[in-house]
């Protein structure tokens, strides 16, 4: 258990200091073998491959549409989404059509719910007192 902390501890540190200076991956990776020694290398691509998987989980973003869009349209959104969320690198979309029209976009930090069926429940608890 103490070395599952370990590598997880060493892969935010590789992560964070990737995401400050970009620029510099070779170097960070070098540090880490470096720091690592030779007792502790067998965690090497354990740490990296978490660090990946670190990367991937905060960068990506989840894009449920109303209704299905042809693949020009579907670029045209990613393209906006990138446009005002810099942090988002990968969107993966999917159709829910009982949100009625619209989408929601969810990311580690932000939930938009722009949709009707959003909308229509806004209303409803408005209307009827329910919060």
């Amino acid at each position: 258990m103490k070395t599952d902390k370990q590598i997880s501890s060493w892969a935010r540190a590789v992560y964070m200091t990737i995401e400050e200076n970009p620029d510099k991956i070779e170097e960070i990776f070098n540090n880490l073998k470096k720091s690592l020694g030779e007792s502790k290398m067998k965690y090497y691509s354990v740490i990296v491959k978490k660090a990946l998987q670190l990367y991937e989980k905060e960068t990506k973003a989840e894009l449920v549409l109303s209704t299905s869009f042809d693949e020009e349209t579907k670029k045209s959104i990613r393209g906006e989404l990138r446009e005002h969320f810099n942090d988002i690198d990968r969107i993966t979309e999917r159709v829910d059509e009982s949100l009625i029209a619209g989408f929601r976009l969810k990311t580690k930090n932000i939930l938009i719910k722009a949709s009707l069926k959003d909308v229509l429940i806004g209303l409803k608890n408005k209307t009827y007192g329910h919060n």
